[in-house]
């Protein structure tokens, strides 16, 4: 959870290039905009709440009636809007807003002169079927030899880590 008052002032920060950079694909005339998933998505990213309580939450601060019984129509509307996402399409959307980010902070001379930077190759072990987009074979390992590889490129200090870049490693690749 975000606790501190400079974690939440760089989540305020942060939101500002993220919010408008976000494109669900609603309608005009939709019942929810993508403010409304926006703020839903970074309560529960930032509080490691299910949508649906994220959304209740919302719903709850505004005012409006929520039923207990069944899941939050604005957690479905969400839910729904990501399901039909490309994933290129939402690739391209947090590439932009690192972009984004990294020239603000550049602007701001928040990055020092030299750094030194970690390449790692990560494998979250998968139990599903090989036939998974984007799961790669490894060696045997806790009862299964699939996993999804991915590497990623991180700013190293002793303060802080950044990760810089991420890319899926394919089957084929070695």
């Amino acid at each position: 959870m975000v606790i501190t008052t400079e974690a939440r002032q760089v989540c305020r920060a942060v939101g500002s290039l993220l919010y408008p950079a976000l494109e669900f694909g609603t309608k005009p005339n939709g019942t929810y905009p993508s403010e409304d998933f926006s703020r839903v998505l970074t309560r529960s990213a930032f509080h490691r709440e299910f949508t649906n309580t994220s959304a209740r939450h919302l719903q709850l601060a505004r005012g409006e009636e929520v039923d207990l019984e069944d899941r939050s129509p604005l957690s479905k509307s969400l839910l729904y809007h990501l399901g039909e996402m490309d994933a290129d399409a939402i690739d391209d959307q947090f590439d932009g807003i690192r972009g984004q980010f990294l020239a603000q902070a550049r602007k701001a001379r928040r990055f020092p002169s030299t750094a030194e930077v970690a390449l790692d190759l990560h494998e979250w072990l998968y139990y599903g079927s090989k036939q998974t987009p984007m799961v790669s074979r490894i060696n045997p390992d806790r009862g299964t030899n699939l996993a999804y590889v991915f590497v990623t490129l991180c700013v190293v200090s002793p303060s802080v880590r950044f990760t810089l870049a991420t890319e899926h490693v394919a089957r084929t690749d070695t």
